[in-house]
């Protein structure tokens, strides 16, 4: 089966099947409430491997989490299914016009994907999701310490790239998409000083949670900790 592949008509609307603890699910839901498109959530529990079972392969056949399904089409993973919502949604594409532009957007989005997002499943998997599978768990902390190390580089060059900018590649693009969820799971997992102590990166999350999409603010769809341990997927549109 291909990344893109079909199966039977259902009931109709925007079904994403993934897991709050994971940063891509958390991606697509953040998009979806960024260009207003309603989705429905299915739990795909990650911390009891669900993602290897074969009911889940036969959407997903790679494993790739999340996967959004709609009518006859299925796709997975946040590169396929991030631009799928952007245009899908509401009002002009994320991706910019500029070459200039769209280049600083997918040199942050591949900063974040190879110099955050390891380290920040580092804190979550320690922190979180290892003593919601065995609650005996003893974080590693010497693992939690190299990680925020390297985060903690990684916000630095980001600070001096955001001065006197408002956002990565000047207007609001995929790389904020993608640097929200860093930024909220560092935050939640207790490391927001890390984003405190840089002034031009707090301004940009300043700005990114006060966003809106009608009466309700795109920052609130990102889960909290209660949320990960209660394994609840939700969408607020």
């Amino acid at each position: 089966m291909a990344l893109f592949s079909r199966k039977k008509k259902g009931e109709g609307g925007i079904l994403l099947k993934g897991f709050p603890g994971n940063l891509d699910t958390c991606k697509c839901l953040y998009m979806a409430a960024e260009k207003g498109v309603r989705i429905q959530t299915d739990l795909l529990d990650m911390t009891g491997h669900e993602e290897d079972d074969a009911a889940f392969r036969t959407l997903s056949p790679f494993g790739k989490v999340p996967c959004l399904s709609e009518g006859d089409l299925v796709i997975s993973g946040a590169a396929s299914i991030l631009p799928y919502i952007d245009i899908r949604g509401a009002g002009q594409s994320l991706t910019p016009r500029k070459a200039a532009r769209l280049g600083e957007q997918n040199f942050w989005i591949e900063v974040g994907q190879q110099r955050l997002l390891p380290y920040i499943n580092i804190l979550l998997e320690e922190q979180v999701l290892k003593s919601m599978s065995d609650p005996d768990y003893t974080a590693d902390e010497a693992r939690i310490d190299t990680a925020i190390g390297d985060i903690d580089l990684t916000f630095l060059l980001a600070d001096q790239h955001l001065q006197g900018r408002e956002y990565f590649a000047g207007d609001y693009t995929f790389a904020e998409i993608h640097w929200a969820p860093y930024a909220h799971f560092c935050d939640i997992t207790g490391h927001g000083a890390l984003i405190a102590r840089r002034p031009n990166l707090k301004q940009w999350l300043d700005r990114i949670k006060a966003r809106s999409n009608g009466a309700r603010r795109t920052y609130d769809v990102l889960p909290g900790l209660e949320q990960i341990r209660g394994k609840e997927l939700r969408f607020v549109a």
